[in-house]
């Protein structure tokens, strides 16, 4: 199924193709509208988690994830739920909330229908994007993120060659999926 056959979610196919850039909405107020409209969407999306969480059984979640997802490619999957995670780390990073404490109170949540509790620690460590600087980590034979990856690969500072040499050793190298969804350069 195309993307443009894929049916509603949050977004409507129109939706899709207009914040891809795949569309254009002909006026400014129609523009504003169509944002509008998709945060209101994305807003109450949010709040129907709740019940999702609540009223949505194991059994159907399983058939969510591990059946649907599960019969999809494994990067459309996994690029799925990379982006959700990073949309809503985005999200929270947006508001006054501490993203280790949401996400410690959304496992516990999780968990908590388990019967047990979890405990939750969660670092980060920021550093900047430098071709040069990944690309020495990579000569060296340290692993890379997905993300450091899109950004070597989108980088004019970096010769392709070179950058396909050095992954053809790495097994999670794929040439044609660098996660460009998730981030773009």
């Amino acid at each position: 199924m195309s993307e443009s056959e894929r049916p509603r979610g949050l977004l409507s196919a129109a939706d899709r193709a207009y914040l891809r850039g795949d569309a254009d909405l002909g006026s400014t107020q129609a523009e504003r509208n169509a944002r509008a409209r998709i945060r209101d969407r994305v807003e109450h999306a949010l709040l129907d988690f709740e019940v999702l969480l609540d009223g949505l059984g194991a059994r159907d979640r399983e058939l969510v994830f591990e059946k649907r997802l599960g019969e999809r490619d494994g990067t459309e999957s996994f690029d799925a739920l990379v982006s959700a995670m990073a949309f809503l780390y985005a999200g929270v990073q947006d508001t006054d909330l501490a993203f280790d404490t949401v996400l410690s109170e959304g496992v516990n949540l999780a968990e908590a229908a388990n019967d047990r509790a979890a405990r939750v620690t969660f670092e980060r460590t920021y550093h900047a994007l430098d071709a040069d600087t990944l690309l020495r980590e990579l000569r060296a034979g340290e692993s890379l993120s997905l993300t450091e990856l899109a950004f070597l690969h989108a980088s004019d500072d970096v010769n392709r060659e070179e950058l396909t040499r050095l992954l053809d050793d790495e097994d999670d190298f794929d040439d044609g999926r660098i996660q460009s969804k998730v981030t773009e350069f």
